[in-house]
């Protein structure tokens, strides 16, 4: 079990993190030989169901936060783990104060940065705590996390933009499935009332009024099936299979491909470029990238250039052989191999496709809007014109 505990040492200065221990006794016996006094102690538990679906965990935000704070704090020459406690007092998260208490308890041990980071890969990931080996090897740990942290606040500000293309069509599909539901709901119903004998009304009112029926009495499974799919949604996002293959269904799709493509070639330049520029190896570099990518297909073929790297092929040459960069960029990397300039070259690499990615969202969403107010205007003026066609039938139906 995890316990997380308060306590104080033999001078009084206070302490706090986490331990491991069978039980709450064995805890507070190994903070007795540790020479502290536990003050409070508690245990974490593991959430499970729907707590576990919707707890609190480390975002892309605090995390970018915590690597920025802890770089600034390292360049003042400040100790890592005094900029640990810092960053830990000062935070109010719970799920990041969670965290800091977990690595700080790592360094008390006599851990390395990037051990204590490594228990924790499914946060940070591969190339985050390979950079940090490689920071603490050349003495250079604070610049690393400065590049870091400019690479987390590039990922947060590309989800945002993802995430604001996406915002104005899925409020309008809401609203378009509300107003639906209410017209269903309660207005044709009311309208139901006026016909008497509804098989001799027209197809068209028998069928609305027939749907508005099953609304009526299925309305609360049709609700708990919704929760249902939500739910199952959530959970399913939370595996990396279920997530690659929305990826690969989504990139098919028009718009949304070429976001997901662009968003990807973003991802593999600034990786490699920021790799590169910390001193790592081609193939070392080329390997974590292609763990980054998101979109199965993309993996698979940086995987592929991989091992033809490894082989003795030229970099720009396996890249060709991706769907990631199109020529124009091809003939850029190349031309940084063969200079010896790669880092710079994919960093220019990551810029201009940032600037693809806005001109992609803005196409993206300015053919959207009209569709979606079609879409909605078609769905609710066509319940609309159903119920005005059906009252005007109501001369030729018998009451």
């Amino acid at each position: 079990m995890e316990f997380e505990y308060k306590a104080i040492d033999a001078q009084g200065s206070r302490h706090q993190g986490t331990i491991e221990a069978l039980d709450t006794k064995e805890a507070q016996q190994s903070l007795n030989e540790q020479g502290l006094s536990p003050i409070e102690l508690k245990v974490i538990g593991k959430s499970s169901g729907l707590s576990e679906l919707f707890s609190q965990k480390v975002d892309l935000e605090q995390l970018e936060f915590f690597t920025s704070e802890l770089s600034l704090l390292l360049e003042s020459g400040v100790r890592v783990d005094k900029g640990i406690d810092i960053i830990r007092q000062s935070n109010s998260h719970p799920a990041l104060n969670r965290l800091l208490n977990q690595i700080a308890t790592s360094l008390k041990k006599g851990e390395s940065l990037s051990q204590s980071f490594a228990k924790h890969e499914a946060l940070f990931g591969p190339l985050y705590i390979s950079l940090l080996k490689i920071g603490e090897t050349s003495g250079n740990l604070p610049e690393v996390l400065r590049r870091l942290a400019a690479d987390l606040k590039f990922q947060k500000d590309l989800k945002s933009q993802v995430s604001a293309a996406l915002t104005y069509p899925s409020v309008i599909f809401f609203v378009c499935i509300m107003a639906v539901y209410f017209v269903l709901t309660f207005i044709v119903p009311k309208m139901a009332g006026i016909f008497t004998d509804l098989s001799q009304a027209p197809w068209y009112t028998q069928m609305i009024i027939g749907v508005s029926q099953f609304f009526i009495d299925y309305q609360a499974v049709i609700l708990s099936a919704m929760i249902a799919c939500i739910t199952a949604i959530v959970y399913g996002f939370k595996k990396p299979e279920v997530r690659s293959w929305f990826y690969a269904k989504a990139a098919k799709l028009p718009g949304i491909g070429a976001i997901i493509t662009t968003s990807e070639r973003i991802r593999f330049a600034q990786s490699m470029s920021m790799m590169l520029e910390a001193g790592l190896q081609l193939d070392t570099t080329l390997e974590l990238t292609s763990d980054t990518l998101k979109h199965p297909d993309y993996r698979r073929d940086a995987k592929q250039a991989l091992k033809q790297l490894k082989s003795g092929q030229p970099l720009g040459q396996v890249l060709g052989k991706t769907r990631i960069f199109p020529d124009f960029f091809l003939s850029i990397i190349k031309v940084g191999e063969e200079t010896g300039r790669l880092p710079r070259v994919f960093e220019e690499v990551a810029v201009r496709s940032r600037s693809d990615l806005e001109q992609v969202i803005k196409k993206f969403t300015t053919m959207l809007e009209p569709i979606m107010l079609l879409f909605m205007g078609g769905f609710v003026g066509g319940i609309v014109i159903t119920m005005l066609m059906s009252m005007v039938s109501i001369n030729d139906v018998p009451f």
